[in-house]
């Protein structure tokens, strides 16, 4: 309202007699010379002692702190609160900075300015080009928007990504609990199988330490309940050496060394902290599901997570900490009972770095893993430097009882891509008393080729000698493993993964993955490739791929799918139908299998908060069975082909308290349904607080507008200012800017935003508190008389007793202002002569205010001196 109370006295042109543009620019002190003069005939306003002198030169800023959205040279900075001071010969208030405001922007601060220039408030700020010379502030009062421009030799020179670590937020004290539950019920040809799932994390946020632990409960009608503490730790950053320390259960890196999961202690580079394009990659897990069905992601024989998807394509981004290697094993059960599982092969990209940059680990602790008998102790320890921009050089050892390895390597750009290079001695005792050593050498590739648009996202190749055992392999050969358990990647003599993607023009984009690992043991050699090309058309888009895989165990599978994506027509969230796309997909194998599926999906509200989809699958499973013909046992094989048909449906809705779903299936034999909650509890200073799920040790704000219950946060999964003024905003960003906003949409009438979108930088794991500064009261019109009852001159400021700006004064003394206390605190006027009046608290006043309700109200005021 502010905001179009100032620029309606620039577009009065009955009262002006030479017109210029509704908004002209607040330049900094002397610079006045460049606008020119306006006169403004008084008589065409109504009302009398009309000053409008001040609007001779332009539209001019007032003083006063105001809610401004900043750009510095043309970037787009956020929404700040600045101070503007009067300045002499200027008739526009200048902004004023004081050194820490202006640094924070990136701005350098010459080293001779060692002294500020006292202006108002008692606050040591000056001018940004008292500052900076050759600096301007320009401010269009009409949009409330202020520019910075500063000569580029004095803005900090940074990486693309680059954040200051000064600005990095630890967050405050907070408790959380963060958690996501599951409930799974199947009948499946008379059997029925029930189950649940529960996963917690709890942690507590204190000075920089973070303390977090992870349960995961199951429990099942036929092996009951079954509880396992994946990990716990406390940790804090280590800023200095752009590091995590980490106490209790931690992942190694797989830069070298095969990931391992320990107990102990380990201090281990966080890539984060550095500028983008030189942290290492989490993979992203793709799949289709046939019907309503369980995700089981495993690393290792240890489940890291678990979900429910409904039919079609999904993806899942968010496994969470894996450390930087080791294949996962990714298991989809369909409500059917079929199972599949896929190996995704999960390796470090090349070991190329920056020059200058560097990486490094240190890990002490006893191995941590599910699948062998015994955790034997161990050291491990890695660096890895950037010696130019063509040459990285790294090395590293592991030591333990009955075991030590060293390994050296180097990566360098080439004109063909780069390439790493490096070679690992192990030495093994046995548990026959005998010693056995080996080398490993390992080549990773990766290259872009632009004149082909050709990317090798990832290409490694590993050759083992037989007498070499890394760390875990050697624990499993000296100590045995549970249940005779052995991975992918047990004892191989080769391995070799590659990806691969290749743009075809308007002709669409063909992609190639793949993976071959064979043993020194008696196992077959495990294969695995997938090609798939994806077109888009002008109405839907489509992809076809084709797979064959080859297990351990000498079984093999052929598999092709094509699948079609078909946009529902353009809408806004005014005319949003009731579904948006269809996806259907068809798929069979060389075993003689069928599937094809098809669902449409929908979503409803401002931020998608409801979504939901409805479809139907056909399912032929062909079974060969062989039986005993005669006492010869002559054997014949029968074939049987089984055909499922089901319905299937899902929802899933975003609440400010957390996420809440559903699944459910039925066919011509089985019946399926699944009920899904998750979010978090957040435990500070103000109170208990729900929202959203948190994620994996990933940082959230904290957000606090008083006053503003029922607001939703913009891009927050649904989350909402509740009751006491609290809202969670999860899964941000960490040692990144990130943009916390609140909609005004839904705000209560009683409440303004004066500042709705902030800017904040996190450390991973923190709880940021965001203060949303918010006017509460009700919508107030002052018509304001002097002690002679004539209106007060338009464009007079009134201000609090804190010397907060409240409004200014428009034509018949009207004035729009929210948030006075009229019973305690009064307000006061400063003219252009120096003199003031004041308006007095008057308590039938604020008890008129009081009763309107929320609707705005006309209240005649005087203003005395």
């Amino acid at each position: 309202m502010k905001k179009l109370l100032i620029a309606s006295l620039g577009v009065c042109s009955p009262m002006a007699i030479a017109q210029e543009s509704e908004s002209v620019l607040a330049n900094n002190a002397g610079e006045d010379a460049g606008v020119p003069t306006i006169e403004f005939n008084a008589g065409f306003l109504r009302g009398d002692n009309v000053d409008v002198s001040r609007y001779s030169e332009g539209n001019p800023a007032p003083a006063g702190t105001f809610s401004v959205t900043l750009s510095l040279n043309g970037e787009y900075r956020g929404q700040r609160s600045i101070l503007f001071v009067p300045v002499s010969g200027n008739s526009s208030a200048q902004p004023c900075f004081t050194r820490d405001e202006l640094m924070a922007l990136g701005i350098i601060i010459p080293a001779e300015k060692g002294q500020s220039i006292a202006f108002g408030e008692g606050r040591q700020c000056a001018t940004v080009d008292k500052w900076v010379a050759g600096s301007t502030a320009n401010y269009a009062v009409g949009d409330l928007h202020l520019d910075l421009v500063v000569p580029q030799a004095f803005l900090t020179k940074r990486p693309r990504g680059y954040t200051d670590p000064n600005s990095w937020n630890e967050g405050v004290t907070a408790a959380l609990l963060d958690y996501n539950s599951n409930f799974y019920t199947q009948r499946n040809q008379g059997k029925d199988l029930n189950s649940a799932n529960l996963g917690v994390t709890a942690g507590f946020n204190f000075q920089g330490w973070r303390l977090r632990k992870r349960i995961n409960t199951s429990w099942t009608n036929e092996s009951h309940r079954h509880t396992e503490s994946l990990y716990g730790y406390v940790q804090r950053d280590i800023t200095a050496l752009k590091s995590q320390l980490t106490l209790g259960d931690s992942v190694t890196s797989g830069d070298l060394f095969d990931s391992l999961s320990l107990r102990g202690v380990q201090l281990q580079s966080d890539d984060r902290m550095l500028p983008e394009g030189l942290r290492n990659y989490i993979p992203v897990l793709r799949g289709t599901a046939d019907t309503n069905a369980r995700i089981r992601v495993t690393q290792r024989g240890q489940t890291v997570y678990e979900t429910v998807v409904p039919p079609g394509p999904f993806e899942i981004s968010d496994v969470g900490a894996l450390g930087y290697g080791g294949d996962l094993e990714m298991t989809i059960t369909e409500s059917d009972g079929r199972e599949r599982t896929q190996v995704i092969p999960f390796s470090a990209p090349p070991m190329l770095l920056h020059a200058g940059v560097s990486r490094f680990g240190f890990a002490a602790g006893e191995l941590r893993d599910e699948m062998i008998k015994k955790r034997p102790k161990m050291v491990q320890g890695f660096y890895q430097y950037g010696i130019g921009n063509m040459y990285t050089l790294y090395g590293g050892g592991q030591w333990s009882e009955d075991y030590h390895a060293l390994a050296i390597g180097h990566a360098f750009n080439t004109p063909i891509g780069g390439i790493s290079m490096d070679v690992t001695r192990a030495h093994t005792k046995l548990k026959d008393g005998k010693t056995s050593e080996g080398n490993s050498v390992n080549v990773g590739f990766s290259k872009y080729l632009a004149p082909t648009d050709t990317d090798v996202t990832l290409a490694a190749y590993r050759y083992s000698s037989s007498g070499f055992y890394s760390f875990r392999d050697a624990a499993i050969e000296r100590y045995g493993s549970k249940n005779n358990y052995t991975s992918t990647d047990y004892r191989t003599k080769q391995r070799l993964t590659l990806t691969m993607g290749q743009n075809l023009g308007d002709i669409g984009r063909l992609t190639f993955s793949g993976s071959l690992y064979n043993y020194w043991d008696d196992r077959s050699t495990t294969k695995q490739y997938t090609m798939t090309f994806n077109r888009s058309e002008r109405y839907f888009a489509w992809a076809l791929s084709a797979s064959r895989s080859s297990s351990s165990d000498g079984r093999s599978s052929n598999d092709f799918m094509l699948s079609f994506n078909v946009p529902l027509g353009r809408y806004n969230n005014a005319q949003r139908p009731a579904f948006s796309s269809l996806y259907t997909n068809m798929g069979f194998d060389n075993q003689g299998n069928m599937s094809m599926q098809s669902s449409v999906v929908g979503s409803q509200g401002e931020n998608s908060e409801l979504t939901y989809s409805v479809g139907g699958s056909l399912n032929r499973t062909k079974r060969v069975s062989e039986q005993s013909a005669d006492v010869n046992f002559a054997q014949r094989k029968n074939k049987h082909s089984d055909l499922n048909e089901s319905l299937n449906g899902s929802v899933n809705y975003n609440t400010g308290f957390g996420q809440l779903g559903s699944t459910a299936s039925v066919s011509n034999k089985s019946k399926q349904l699944s009920l899904s909650a998750s979010g978090s509890v957040v435990a500070h200073r103000g109170g208990v607080t729900l929202g959203p799920r948190l994620g994996d040790n990933t940082p959230f704000a904290l957000v606090h507008a008083p006053g503003a219950g029922g607001a939703k946060l913009l891009n927050g999964y649904g989350s909402r200012i509740d009751g006491n003024g609290y809202a969670i905003m999860p899964s941000l960003t960490p040692y990144r800017e990130n943009t916390v906003a609140v909609s005004t949409r839904g705000l209560p009438d009683t409440v303004d935003l004066m500042e709705n979108e902030t800017i904040i930088i996190p450390r991973v794991g923190a709880a940021v508190p965001v203060k949303v500064k918010t006017i509460v009261g009700a919508p107030v019109v002052l018509i304001v008389r002097d002690e002679n009852n004539d209106y007060l001159p338009i464009g007079t400021e009134l201000f609090d007793s804190n010397n907060v700006s409240m409004g200014i004064i428009g034509q018949g003394g009207m004035a729009f202002i929210r948030g006075w206390n009229a019973a305690e605190d009064y307000l006061y006027v400063k003219g252009t002569s120096g003199s003031q009046c004041r308006i007095y608290p008057d308590k039938a006043l604020a008890q008129r205010i009081n009763n309107a309700t929320g609707n705005m109200i006309r209240v005649e005021v005087a203003c005395r001196r």
